[in-house]
């Protein structure tokens, strides 16, 4: 089966931006969702994380799991699991994890470093690359693969 595609380009200029951003979309987010998210170190996925939470009132801070691999977070029915495979080698350890019974329970997924683990992502992920660069420090271009349209602004 072939899934279509939208594709969006937007840039950010600082991190609030991009919490801002991450809140908009989250606002678009349905149970199920993965986002699969790319980029270098600190190219703004955990700070885009960071914004995801913050629309569900999430009050934990969403530090990026290097080590723990996976947390979730739980506010108002909705559960996000915040996932960091920059250690793993495969699809296969998070598969091992527990990643599908994960969302077979509903919960909305961020994979950081999802690029590790491409190989057991479905085609109908969404995928947000963040890239660094530009003039300022905390400038990113940002684009963002979608099996349905969203709303960006």
């Amino acid at each position: 089966m072939v899934v279509q595609k939208f594709e969006y380009e937007l840039n950010t200029s600082s991190p609030a931006e991009t919490q801002s951003l991450a809140e908009h979309l989250a606002a678009q987010m349905q149970p199920g969702d993965i986002l699969a998210l790319e980029g270098n170190l600190a190219a703004g996925k955990t700070t885009f994380t960071q914004g995801f939470t913050h629309y569900f009132q999430i009050e934990e801070y969403a530090a990026s799991p290097t080590f723990t691999y996976m947390n979730e977070y739980h506010a108002g029915g909705v559960t996000i699991l915040h996932i960091d495979a920059y250690r793993l080698k495969s699809g296969a350890e998070l598969v091992g994890m527990g990643f599908w019974e994960y969302m077979e329970s509903g919960v909305i997924a961020l994979i950081e470093w999802a690029d590790i683990v491409s190989d057991i992502l479905p085609d109908d992920c969404i995928r947000i690359i963040f890239k660094g660069g530009g003039a300022h420090p905390n400038d990113r271009n940002i684009s963002i693969q979608s099996p349905r349209a969203l709303t960006i602004s």
